[in-house]
């Protein structure tokens, strides 16, 4: 065999188990494995025949999946490939006075609204503006050297 070690990955797609399913079985050591070091740590690579010896899969079922795989994502990318449809004929829409009129209405009701809007927010600014400034002369008093209560004397 010229594979004959799998991914996690792949014997967890093989058998139908989750991927944690698989590392406990590795822990465990009812899988046979070795550990191919990365930069990012270790990746196990599973034997096949032990895979096949706990789950009782055929090579012969394994390589069927691997066919239908690869057909599939063939079709997938032939898919992906293919040229969108043409747009159906576009409905030519002509607008009317009656519809540019209520447009414009419509148009000059927001821009009256926008420039009451504005005109509160810029109150809004002044009226916190102001308050900032009472707070921050608030603030200048109490910093303030005070006098003690027996310096009064001197």
């Amino acid at each position: 065999m010229a594979n004959e070690f799998i991914t996690i990955q792949e014997a967890a797609e093989l058998c139908n188990k989750s991927i944690q399913t698989i590392r406990r079985a590795i822990k465990s050591k009812k899988l046979k494995s070795k550990r191919k070091k990365t930069p990012q740590g270790f990746n196990y690579l599973i034997n096949r025949s032990s895979l096949s010896d706990a789950y009782g899969i055929t090579f012969e079922s394994v390589e069927k999946k691997v066919k239908e795989r690869t057909v599939e994502t063939k079709a997938k990318k032939t898919k992906a490939v293919k040229a969108p449809k043409a747009p159906a004929k576009a409905e030519s829409k002509t607008i009317d006075a009656d519809d540019f009129k209520s447009f414009t209405v419509a148009l000059e009701k927001m821009i009256s609204q926008h420039g009451d809007e504005r005109q509160n927010f810029l109150r809004l600014i002044n009226t916190l503006q102001e308050k900032v400034f009472v707070l921050e002369n608030q603030l200048n008093l109490l910093k303030a050297p005070q006098k003690s209560w027996y310096q009064v004397w001197k």
